[in-house]
């Protein structure tokens, strides 16, 4: 079912995006999430902002019963841009629903067009593709086909890749080596260590090749931001090595009103919502610098279902192209559930799972 919102609320949840972008790379949080950014995974040619970004925020109710978004996570990595859109096209049609998926003021023309030069730049397409792990296999293999029938973006194994001199090269499927000038990256760092994956090509090369999302905005746009933000929509939050510098007595009390979660593990993996004193001590020292204390935010019981009332979190798609002064929220996700977690991995009631936002 798609989550019908007000034009009102969407635009609040836009210009808090955009503002929360361009807060996390303001040059102080540049300098700041430099420690992000790990020796074996720093890629050359770092872009001067992220192309594609996301921004979560939980819907809430204030004081006076308006509702209100909450920022729970944000990444400076691509989301499902082309599931969404197919998603969204689905529920119009069957459903026969006015009200649009777009953002900013976008048609289903504009969104193409802009996807398409930010993702193939001035390439040609069949120097261009999506790279991940595995794609066949993985869980969002449905925007992977999806991205292919709006743009025709190929997608090829990142186990494929391979170099020759400077230039970046991929086996096609008859085994032929062929050129790769640009790729759109959706490769997740810790599931290639998960995986033991072993690269034909290093991050820390300095190759001939584009990046449609520069890899490094992945790590320094991410929950290490969080408590360095000063917008009204950032929960408070810890480093757990700030711990270290308050009185022992405000500690439990910090912890039972946090969330513990680690900085970079995707789809809820890792998080703890009900974390106590000996969780926090069990993450061994050298790690701490990895995991967050992040305020408890309450959802609001706001979209009624046959098996009761559930939450919804929503996700903002940007795109930041260098012809744009500011990132452009272009579409939606959207979570919806009963649990204490959001995600695919947590939706196992009935009326609960992924969706998007139609804006009436």
């Amino acid at each position: 079912m798609p989550i019908i919102i007000s034009s009102g609320f969407a635009e609040e949840m836009q210009q808090a995006a955009q503002q929360i972008i361009i807060e996390s790379i303001s040059p102080q949080n540049i300098i700041r999430s430099q420690a992000t950014l790990q020796s074996r995974y720093t890629v050359p040619h770092e872009s001067d902002r992220p192309l594609f970004s996301v921004v979560d925020f939980a819907v809430t109710v204030d004081a006076g019963g308006r509702f209100v978004p909450k920022l729970i996570e944000l990444q400076g990595f691509p989301s499902l841009f082309g599931y969404q859109w197919a998603l969204m096209s689905e529920f119009t049609g069957a459903y026969r629903l006015d009200g649009t998926p777009f953002l900013s003021g976008l048609d289903e023309g504009a969104y193409r067009l802009l996807l398409t030069t930010s993702i193939f730049g001035e390439c040609d397409p069949s120097e261009v593709a999506l790279v991940e792990i595995d794609p066949d296999s993985q869980k969002t293999r449905p925007d992977f086909l999806a991205l292919k029938e709006l743009i025709g973006l190929q997608t090829i194994n990142i186990r494929d890749i391979t170099t020759q001199g400077r230039s970046v090269m991929y086996r096609d499927d008859t085994g032929r080596l062929r050129p790769l000038r640009r790729i759109f990256n959706r490769a997740i760092i810790d599931e290639l260590d998960d995986m033991g994956v072993e690269l034909g090509f290093s991050w820390n090369d300095d190759l001939d090749v584009e990046w449609a999302g520069h890899p490094n905005w992945y790590f320094r746009i991410s929950k290490f931001l969080l408590p360095h933000l000063r917008h009204g929509a950032a929960p408070t939050s810890l480093l757990l090595t700030q711990l270290d510098e308050l009185p022992d007595t405000r500690i439990d009390e910090i912890i039972a009103a946090s969330v513990l979660k680690p900085l970079y593990a995707f789809a809820g993996k890792g998080v703890n919502v009900n974390p106590t004193r000996a969780h926090v001590d069990a993450v061994p020292h050298d790690e701490r610098s990895g995991w967050i204390l992040q305020e408890k935010v309450h959802y609001a019981p706001c979209v009624p279902t046959p098996q009761g009332d559930n939450y919804v979190e929503i996700r903002i798609m940007l795109i930041w192209p260098e012809t744009s002064n500011a990132p452009i929220p272009v579409i939606t996700l959207a979570r919806t559930g009963r649990g204490a977690l959001m995600g695919a991995r947590y939706n196992v009631e009935p009326w609960t799972g992924s969706s998007g936002c139609l804006i009436v």
